[in-house]
């Protein structure tokens, strides 16, 4: 945990529409390897940020894809059992989720939620599973940025 730590606003891409994707391991074979095994769907977000570029993040656990596909589509639950991520907006104010950062000697990115409590003005800054903080956002109804440092290094990104 980071207290009292936000981003600078001049450095963040607000995300402004979220699909969630899929993709073939190998589109350009058939849907059964030649191992006899067939290929999983791979899901993907895809960001579409306010200055109209894309950042496309890869790799989403499945159960994750599917949250956020549903929360996209306003499926509701019938499951009367909270997620953590129905949780978290319960305890607190999400004030915004901020895709920040790569983490060292890894390709994966690192969210930051800012949070806070009822009744305290200070901001209390969390890490997170970028694809975990997406799912709380838009639980929450809270706003998403990419930084711009993470978008320029990014080379799955598409424009």
């Amino acid at each position: 945990m980071e207290d009292n730590l936000s981003a600078n606003d001049d450095e963040l891409l607000k995300v402004i529409r979220i699909d969630v994707l899929t993709a073939s391991p190998d589109i350009f074979s058939a849907e059964e390897g030649p191992t006899g095994k067939h290929y999983a769907e791979i899901p993907l977000l895809n960001f579409e940020l306010e200055n109209g570029e894309n950042f496309l993040m890869t790799s989403i656990p499945v159960s994750i894809a599917i949250e956020i596909a549903k929360r996209l589509d306003g499926v509701e639950s019938a499951d009367s059992r909270l997620t953590v991520a129905e949780l978290v907006p319960e305890l607190c104010v999400v004030e915004r989720v901020i895709i920040d950062s790569i983490v060292p000697y890894s390709t994966a990115y690192q969210a930051s939620i800012e949070i806070r409590l009822e009744g305290v003005n200070e901001i209390q800054r969390f890490q997170m599973i970028p694809s975990h903080a997406t799912l709380l956002s838009l639980v929450a109804g809270s706003q998403m940025y990419i930084s711009k440092s993470v978008v320029s290094t990014c080379p799955d990104s598409i424009e």
